[in-house]
């Protein structure tokens, strides 16, 4: 007897150890509300062009998670819209400094990318409490060294988040082009009362064309005439019978049969068909949102963790 008693105060102790620095219970009870975050990752430009529009449009915020060396470099933000996006009140993440598989890095490597991507983004003036790790990757190890610089850290896992959770391994579901597919996700997080975390990148759309006279440039402004929407060129591509164009999405929606001109090279193209709009998609998730879960809180990675009571 007093064998099988020392057995389970070992394993109790063992289980103790294990949840004394990351794993937490949350207050969350059956008469809480479940919860939803939208993250950007890498600090693409779009996320001040595209997204801030279509959260402020909602009243809804988001979390922009940023790469400080891509800082103010061609197609992402500048310390500015930073700052701007900040004051709309967005969360600014940690997304390292250098974007690297955290896994491959030895411990002193680990602390260089995650001290100096916070100190970067403090020195601007943001407030900076959360990380996402490049690629969703991390280790034991990697956790330890985030614990010493944030309050919680992202990864992957395709997941939704329990109430007792790792905050140094929060789960999340990458956003694609499957609307209804997103929705399910989202019907399940209310479901069951648990927190959602959806990841992106840049933000564009793709188009099936014909008629094409001409080479877009990249970067140059699209115009949709007559639905009057408008964008910015990004690069061609093929589909499955014909050509195919990539753009950012800026204004108004495109519509079968418009006529594509760009601005700078002249070059025109008919619509075909939209094979997917990725505005549109984020769009059409907040306003799922809005009218089937009205108790259904948007929020940033930080005050998800207020709510939850995680300290």
């Amino acid at each position: 007897m007093d064998r099988y008693i020392c057995f389970a105060l070992i394993l109790l102790l063992i289980s103790s150890c294990r949840g004394v620095t990351t794993k937490e219970t949350s207050v969350m009870d059956s008469k809480s509300k479940p919860l939803v975050t939208f993250v950007f990752d890498d600090g693409n430009e779009t996320d001040y062009t595209v997204a801030r529009d279509i959260f402020k449009s909602h009243a809804e915020v988001a979390c922009a998670a940023i790469t400080t060396n891509w800082l103010d470099t061609k197609n992402y933000l500048s310390a500015s819209q930073l700052g701007e996006l900040q004051k709309d009140g967005w969360e600014i993440l940690s997304h390292t400094e250098s974007h690297p598989n955290l896994r491959a890095l030895s411990g002193s490597q680990v602390e260089t990318e995650l001290s100096r991507s916070k100190s970067t983004l403090e020195d601007l003036g943001l407030t900076v409490k959360n990380l996402v790790y490049p690629y969703n990757k991390t280790n034991r190890m990697v956790k330890e060294i985030a614990g010493k610089y944030y309050r919680s850290a992202r990864e992957g896992g395709s997941m939704l988040n329990l109430y007792i959770l790792d905050r140094y391994e929060l789960k999340s579901y990458s956003i694609k082009h499957n609307l209804s597919k997103m929705e399910s996700y989202i019907d399940n997080a209310y479901s069951e009362k648990k927190w959602l975390i959806f990841y992106h990148h840049q933000i564009d759309a793709k188009l099936k064309i014909s008629d094409k006279k001409g080479n877009f440039i990249s970067g140059e402004n699209l115009f949709f005439q007559p639905s009057g929407a408008t964008g910015r060129y990004t690069e061609s591509g093929i589909v499955f019978i014909g050509p195919a164009i990539y753009f950012t999405p800026l204004g108004g929606i495109p519509q079968t049969n418009d006529t594509i001109t760009g601005r700078t090279s002249g070059a025109t193209c008919r619509l075909d068909r939209v094979i997917y709009n990725e505005k549109e998609d984020i769009n059409d998730m907040i306003e799922y949102i809005h009218k089937n879960y009205p108790d259904m809180r948007i929020v940033t990675i930080d005050k998800g963790l207020d709510l939850l009571g995680i300290q």
